[in-house]
């Protein structure tokens, strides 16, 4: 395995991994977990002994242990998420960063989170596009996330129960402890999905497999996301030399992170349950594209695409047909168009904040100014060009952040929306309230 450290640098990075491990978590793992440590531990030994006696060169070091870095911070992701497993990610996010020493942004601190918690969801809750996601553990959430799968009734989706379930606690278990893009973010985005599909046309738009296909998506589109950006692995890429695409690096890392979870454990693998290959590579289609479309720089384009689309299918429902506005109108009859929907509709619900109520959008908007400043200090530490407009100033700052990102990227976005399915218009009437209460506030 290729490796951008320098053989001293890559024992270090595995000494460091292994002391926090052994600092942080050591007395929450069970008994299994601790037997692990012990072997990592004893690997690591060996390996820093065999090199610094010069029993193993560099070249032997990373043929022979390449992986091992990856494999102990694969384990630390799980461990992680299983000592937090019934913890808020709101609360496991509190923790390590009380044990890791992170400083809080000021706003951090203003999290409303007085919601009462419902011991049984039912589908009125999943169906509320203003739901309250922090107040619930992870194991909540999954279970949440596999009764969506219950209330769309897919009778022609064969993936049993059980099959599905283990999938999505897998899924789980492959995000990280970070403030903003850890599961509790993914569920969201799926939720959401699933409430504009029950409550709009675009349940008659799409068939059954393409919208679980969507929502499958979205709960593993920022799979082992590690709270810093597409910018930040361009920028230390060229710092150290890895010759790498700058073309969606995380979509891609999510999207593979997700195929491995299949192909490393068979009952994972949904594919076997489904009828035919045709079957099988449209799911794979529009999941691995629902999850690239999730990638802010193909923002623009996409917007300028849906907003010319929909201005056709308008002018065709009007009664004004040629053959230029038939073959750019929407059609379910096309299967390009139903994944270019649904691939829409992901990338829109991923960025869907500003449509909740203001506290609730409020919430998740200090959460992802936390992890943006924390990406800062990083930048800094690894000694890149810091990403100045990430960083926390102030209050009137902030906001006007807000109303920039809200008005010039969300809201263009879910008005087109609106006008393709008129009973989620009220997701951009909310919008432009929370641009009213943004103004307001930058106004004190």
């Amino acid at each position: 395995m290729q490796n951008n450290k320098s053989a001293t640098e890559y024992l270090d990075s595995i000494g460091q991994q292994l002391d926090f491990i052994d600092q942080y978590y050591i007395q929450q793992a069970d008994q299994n977990d601790a037997q692990v440590i012990q072997k990592f531990k004893k690997v690591y030994k060996y390996i820093d002994e065999a090199y610094k006696s010069n029993f193993i060169n560099d070249d032997g070091l990373f043929s022979v242990y390449g992986f091992f870095l990856q494999t102990v911070k694969k384990f630390k992701r799980k461990l992680e998420n299983r000592i937090y497993y019934d913890k808020t990610d709101y609360e496991a996010t509190l923790e390590k960063f009380e044990r890791t020493q992170t400083k809080l942004v000021p706003v951090y601190k203003d999290l409303i989170l007085e919601a009462q918690k419902q011991e049984r969801i039912d589908l009125e809750t999943l169906l509320d596009s203003n739901m309250i996601h922090h107040i619930y553990t992870k194991k909540e959430l999954g279970q949440f996330a596999l009764q969506l799968f219950d209330f769309l009734n897919l009778d022609q989706i064969k993936v049993p129960k059980e099959i599905l379930g283990d999938l999505i606690n897998e899924i789980v278990m492959n995000y990280n402890v970070v403030p903003y893009h850890n599961f509790t973010h993914a569920f969201q985005l799926s939720q959401l999905l699933f409430s504009c599909y029950m409550k709009s046309d675009l349940k008659k738009f799409c068939n059954q497999l393409e919208i679980f296909s969507a929502i499958l998506a979205g709960l593993g589109h920022d799979l082992n996301h590690k709270g810093v950006n597409n910018m930040y692995k361009i920028k230390k890429s060229k710092k150290f030399n890895i010759l790498t695409s700058e073309i969606a690096v995380l979509e891609n890392m999510h999207c593979a992170t997700f195929f491995n979870i299949i192909q490393l454990n068979r009952k994972h693998d949904f594919f076997q349950y489904m009828s035919n290959d045709e079957e099988k590579n449209l799911a794979k289609r529009l999941i691995i594209t629902s999850i690239l479309a999730t990638d802010m720089s193909k923002h623009a384009k996409l917007l300028a695409k849906l907003q010319k689309r929909v201005e056709c299918t308008k002018q065709f429902d009007q009664g004004q047909k040629n053959d230029l506005i038939d073959m750019q109108r929407f059609s379910n009859d096309r299967l390009e168009d139903r994944i270019f929907i649904l691939n829409i509709m992901v990338h829109a619900c991923d960025i869907s904040n500003p449509t909740m109520k203001f506290n609730n959008y409020m919430n998740w908007s200090y959460l992802l100014t936390q992890e943006f400043n924390d990406q800062t200090i990083k930048e800094a530490k690894i000694g890149v060009d810091v990403t100045g407009f990430l960083i926390y100033k102030d209050k009137p700052t902030y906001y006007g952040g807000q109303m920039f990102f809200s008005k010039s990227l969300v809201l263009p976005l879910w008005v087109q929306i609106g006008e393709l399915y008129p009973e989620l218009k009220y997701l951009s009437e909310e919008i432009n309230k929370n641009l009213e209460i943004l103004q307001q506030k930058l106004k004190q």
